[in-house]
């Protein structure tokens, strides 16, 4: 690789990083859990005896895109919101959380589907606590959500 590639690739993710700040261990996690998901989706599909079909990977994945872009806006707002402040003289106490949450929420999400297709591949492989608290913690977050 010449030095002008190196400079290049050195830049470019130099500039990734300072970007994503806190969110780099979060976006490693939610890219991990969408591909455990997928992986074990496929599994489940395969010792159930499904028919993998390309029209439902096909939905699946522009769902985990969905994430993905989900994921970016969060992170988008937490960097708008502080400039906007700014411009106005407004002082926010802490950091905007946006990305952080819908980042973890992603994570229970895809930590719920990854549970239920191992219960599908194997029922004793997940003990039944474990898949009913991340339901009910996710049915928590859906319902405070509603309150609202």
């Amino acid at each position: 690789m010449d030095d002008i590639k190196k400079i290049t690739v050195s830049c470019i993710t130099g500039f990734i990083a300072m970007l994503t700040k806190q969110y780099a261990l979060i976006f490693l996690l939610v890219c991990t859990g969408i591909v455990l998901d997928c992986i074990t989706g496929l599994i489940k599909a395969k010792a159930t005896g499904q028919v993998i079909s390309s029209k439902k990977g096909f939905q699946g994945f522009w769902k985990k895109a969905g994430f993905i872009f989900t994921f970016g806006f969060g992170i988008f707002i937490d960097c708008f919101i502080p400039i906007l402040l700014d411009i106005v003289n407004i002082e926010f106490p802490f950091s905007s959380p946006f990305g952080l949450i819908i980042g973890m929420y992603i994570i229970l999400n895809e930590s719920i589907s990854i549970a239920e297709n191992l219960i599908e591949i194997n029922p004793k492989s997940v003990p039944g606590w474990v898949v009913s608290l991340l339901k009910n913690t996710a049915d928590k977050i859906d319902s405070d959500k509603e309150e609202k």
